[in-house]
């Protein structure tokens, strides 16, 4: 077989294993402990954007920040995004910031940005994305997977699969505000 035919079935794989953890993920796992080690090296890390720019996660420390790991091709990343933009929208003055990590190709992120309007951060991962929402607490292979990382660095929420809008929403009106969630 030809390379281009294993990477095909490979991606394959891999997209059907997220899929059907997308659908277990009703249940909502619980996410699993992330070491403050794992949350420092989080901003190490260096990826593209959907314009091919070089962009490093330090640039976001000192923010509450929202992360988003999702793909083009998962159904519930794509439903939940409209809301993100909301999110990020309604609190892009209070010091928080909301980036999607695509478990995706730079084309497919650019392409999907361009379509649905996307204005937060979009940064291209490909499948290392899932490896590194694993490393943030992501229990089992499942897309979406988001996490809220306070402005020191720690995790402060992980929600496996779809977020819930307005319970996020209360969330990061309680932080903005001082209030204790």
């Amino acid at each position: 077989m030809s390379r281009r035919v294993v990477l095909s079935a490979l991606a394959l794989a891999v997209a059907i294993a997220v899929c059907l953890g997308a659908l277990r993920a009703w249940h909502r796992p619980a996410a699993t402990t992330v070491s403050h080690a794992a949350a420092e090296d989080f901003f190490k890390l260096y990826f593209d954007d959907a314009d091919g720019v070089r962009r490093a996660l330090s640039a976001w420390r000192g923010k509450k920040l929202l992360v988003n790991f999702w793909a083009s091709w998962c159904a519930p990343c794509v439903e939940e995004m409209p809301q993100l933009q909301a999110l990020a929208d309604d609190f892009r003055s209070s010091n928080v910031a909301v980036i999607g990590i695509g478990v995706d190709q730079a084309d497919n992120v650019r392409q999907f940005r361009k379509q649905h309007k996307i204005r937060f951060d979009l940064l291209v991962a490909g499948f290392e994305g899932m490896e590194l929402a694993q490393r943030l607490g992501n229990p089992q292979p499942i897309l979406p997977y988001t996490v809220l990382i306070g402005p020191d660095g720690a995790i402060l929420e992980q929600y496996s699969g779809r977020i819930d809008p307005a319970e996020l929403r209360r969330r990061l009106a309680a932080d903005v505000h001082g209030a204790v969630p």
